[in-house]
C-alpha cells in the first residue's frame, strides 16, 4: 500500500512538472510569435508619432536638415519591416483588424513618409501637412497637434 502510494505521488508529480513545462513553453511561443512583434510594431508607430510631432514645424516650414530626412526615411523602412514581422493571422483576423492597420494603409503611410523626404530634399513647396495628416489617419496615430 505504501509503495503504490509512492508510485502514485511520483507519477502525479511528473505529470505536474510536465504540464508546467508545456504551459511555459507554449506561453513563450505565443509571446515570441505574436506579442513581441505586435509590441515592436506599436513602438514603431509611437516613434513615428514622436518624430512627426517633434519636427512638425521644421518639416512643414521646409527647414529640415539631412538628419530629419534620414529619420523620416528610416521611419518608413522600419514601419514596413515591423509590419512584415507581424504574423499573417494577426493582420487578417477580426481582432487584428482592430489592432493593426491594413497592408494598404501601412504601405501608403510609408510612401507618404518617403514622399515627405523627397519634397524636403527637393525643396518643393507641395503641401506636406496633408501627407502628415493622411499618415495619422491611416495608422490611427496622432501626427499633428490639431484635431
Amino acid at each position: 500500500m505504501i509503495q503504490s502510494l509512492g508510485t502514485i505521488m511520483s507519477s502525479s508529480a511528473a505529470v505536474t512538472v510536465l504540464t508546467g513545462v508545456t504551459v511555459f513553453v507554449a506561453g513563450q511561443l505565443i509571446a515570441k510569435r505574436f506579442i513581441e512583434p505586435y509590441i515592436s510594431f506599436r513602438e514603431q508607430l509611437g516613434r513615428i508619432t514622436a518624430l512627426l510631432l517633434r519636427e512638425q514645424a521644421t518639416i512643414t516650414n521646409f527647414r529640415a536638415n539631412h538628419g530629419i530626412i534620414h529619420d523620416l526615411k528610416d521611419a518608413a523602412a522600419q514601419l514596413m519591416a515591423k509590419y512584415s514581422a507581424l504574423p499573417h493571422c494577426l493582420k487578417i483576423s477580426y481582432i487584428g483588424m482592430r489592432l493593426v492597420p491594413s497592408d494598404s494603409e501601412v504601405l501608403k503611410s510609408a510612401q507618404n513618409l518617403n514622399e515627405i523626404t523627397s519634397i524636403l530634399a527637393g525643396n518643393s513647396k507641395e503641401n506636406i501637412y496633408n501627407l502628415i495628416n493622411e499618415i495619422g489617419l491611416k495608422l490611427n496615430i496622432p501626427t499633428t497637434y490639431s484635431h
